[in-house]
């Protein structure tokens, strides 16, 4: 997993990339397939914004917070991306999946009742 981070009118500090990395380690378990991470660090005034966009094989998520704190807002842009990564997983292992023989097998038994 590449790991990019850019800072906006911020000198992005190694604790900062350090908490990030922690907790997309955290995430890359139940994602499949993480190719590509962007962290974006920004200071408007007192507005410290995190903005995080983290692609996979099969999905691009994106989160961004705001709040006076820097560490907060990265948190809190975790926490969104956490709980979009969780709705995927969940959606993906709901789905109930027949193996296709056996649906074929059921299919051709409900035509047989039917005549």
């Amino acid at each position: 997993m590449k790991v990019h981070f850019t800072g906006r009118h911020v000198d992005v500090s190694e604790a900062l990339k350090a908490a990030a990395k922690e907790r997309l380690d955290k995430m890359a378990a139940y994602l499949d397939d993480v190719i590509d991470v962007h962290v974006i660090f920004s200071v408007d005034s007192h507005r410290h914004m995190a903005e995080t966009t983290l692609k996979t094989r099969r999905d691009t998520f994106v989160a961004s917070t705001e709040t006076p704190d820097m560490y907060k807002s990265l948190s809190m842009t975790m926490d969104k991306l956490e709980a979009q990564a969780h709705k995927r997983h969940d959606k993906k292992v709901s789905v109930a999946h027949v193996p296709k023989r056996e649906a074929i097998s059921e299919v051709g038994e409900a035509i047989e009742t039917v005549e």
